[in-house]
């Protein structure tokens, strides 16, 4: 068993301990366990924490029933007096996106009954999933009680009640705990089952912000940032607003409205586009000689559409290329029968992928216009 010092103490940032067993492992790693550790394993959704012992790199902190595994990239000699030191930003981050955690989620189960029933805190990011579903609107209010919360600057207390203490209290918990339970109390606030190191007063959490919400499994997930990690997303945000603003040339207040022009712009221009290439495509039809028309690369709209209008000039029987001798062709051919032949005739010659119903025919070849142009019209003479 090893005895967890960040129970006691969430600030303990090095101590002393003693070598019981360091093995190898399949990772070329070694598997090292203390007779007792501030690292903090990964558990209850929280990642490890960081640092090293003695000069020996930590590269993951596992919890094995009651026992601490630390890997770490060398040997240390069993029966060794070695020296841990926690990698404090690290650590201190995680402090604070945990406590403020805390906070949303029971502010969340006090005004609206909802259980937090995921957590998940890495490096990057931090997710929480609630058993029910909030609006915008109270996601906001929540939001904003949670950073109230926080500068009221509350105590945190983490403690081990007594089984008797323990009946009497009304705690938060994702489920049943076994061995002793270690309480997170945010004093006037909220009391919680909780495993992790946390701050001591809630105004080192700096700020709670919710950076986005999703429906998961009838209630919602949340992800969110707090302290230092939101004045970093803060910061990232202010500089592409900055970025934006500049290439748009407008005010940072006037971002939205420059965007939405933009759009406005976009979709005229487009629209202006289409019309000029239907255009094009209908000046095409009025020269075309025969029922086959070659165009440049086009999307299936202006295709169906060269197909409809061909047909309207042509009569039963139409077909219309879009593309180039390189990349290929798509082709759509409409004719009044049914064309099992000129599909065997493609696949075979030209490399025809696709299909089609009836006197319908889509897909796309490859091949000289000259050679497709002969086969195609050999296949409308037999059909006339």
């Amino acid at each position: 068993m090893t005895k967890k010092l960040y129970d006691n103490d969430a600030y303990l940032t090095e101590f002393d301990a003693t070598v019981i067993s360091c093995e190898a492992n399949s990772s070329g790693s070694f598997d090292l366990i203390l007779d007792q550790t501030a690292f903090f394993p990964m558990e209850g959704g929280q990642t490890p924490d960081k640092g090293f012992i003695d000069e020996v790199q930590v590269l993951d902190v596992k919890l094995c029933k009651d026992t601490i595994i630390h890997t770490v990239t060398d040997k240390l000699e069993i029966g060794a007096l070695v020296h841990g030191k926690i990698d404090w930003n690290h650590r201190f981050r995680n402090m604070q996106m945990h406590s403020g955690e805390h906070i949303f989620s029971g502010l969340i189960n006090r005004n609206y009954g909802f259980s937090n029933v995921g957590f998940h805190l890495s490096d990057n990011s931090a997710t929480c999933d609630y058993d029910g579903k909030l609006t915008p609107e109270q996601i906001k209010e929540m939001e904003f009680l949670t950073n109230k919360t926080i500068w009221e600057n509350h105590q945190i207390i983490a403690s081990f009640p007594s089984v008797d203490e323990l009946e009497s209290l009304e705690y938060r918990s994702k489920g049943e705990v076994d061995g002793p339970v270690r309480i997170v109390n945010i004093v006037d606030v909220d009391l919680c089952a909780c495993c992790a190191p946390h701050v001591s007063q809630t105004g080192e959490i700096g700020i709670f912000k919710v950076v986005s919400v999703e429906s998961y499994k009838g209630g919602i997930r949340v992800n969110f940032l707090c302290g230092e990690r939101a004045l970093t997303d803060y910061i990232r945000l202010n500089e592409l607003e900055s970025n934006l603003s500049k290439s748009l040339n407008s005010k940072k207040s006037d971002i939205m409205e420059s965007v939405e022009k933009m759009k406005s712009d976009i979709a005229n221009l487009e629209f202006t586009n289409v019309s000029l290439r239907r255009e094009r495509i209908l000046k095409q039809i009025l020269e075309c000689e025969d029922a086959v028309l070659f165009l440049e690369k086009e999307d299936e709209d202006q295709l169906r559409f060269a197909v409809n209008e061909l047909l309207k000039v042509k009569g039963d029987i139409a077909c219309v290329l879009a593309g180039d001798e390189e990349s290929g062709f798509r082709i759509i051919f409409e004719a009044p029968v049914e064309l099992p032949s000129l599909k065997a005739e493609l696949s075979n010659e030209f490399c025809f992928k696709g299909g089609g119903k009836g006197g319908s025919l889509q897909g796309s070849l490859k091949g000289n216009v000259k050679d497709i142009r002969n086969a195609l019209l050999v296949n409308i003479a037999s059909l006339a």
